[in-house]
């Protein structure tokens, strides 16, 4: 396995973990008063399934759909950290900053895909 596939899996992973993780917590905090001790082990469950299908499906002989999927994910999880990275850096509070992260992600992870699948 090369080290690229292993950042692409690992930056998806963690990306996917933090997104599911904020929205499960925020969506609960009216019902549940710990909700972040059900947003954890539902992040790091959706965070898990994501790293693999991207580990399974970016290097394998599956379709080229599904592969730009992954790859997709990818780059997506890659600019969902950097760009979370910076708006935290920069002060600008948690909830902008994943905001921005998933917003950047999205953008980088769909124009991959277009490119990809032509």
């Amino acid at each position: 396995m090369r080290v690229r596939i292993l950042g692409y899996a690992a930056f998806a992973g963690i990306a996917t973990f933090l997104v599911v993780f904020f929205a499960v917590s925020e969506a609960l905090l009216p019902y549940i008063e710990f909700s972040v001790l059900v947003g954890i082990p539902v992040g790091l469950l959706v965070g898990t399934l994501s790293a693999a299908f991207v580990l399974t499906e970016f290097g394998s002989d599956t379709s080229q759909t599904r592969r730009a999927l992954a790859r997709g994910l990818g780059t997506a999880g890659i600019g969902f950290v950097v760009a979370f990275g910076i708006g935290l850096l920069t002060g600008q509070g948690v909830t902008l900053a994943t905001v921005l992260g998933v917003a950047t992600g999205l953008i980088a992870g769909m124009v991959i895909v277009i490119r990809e699948t032509g």
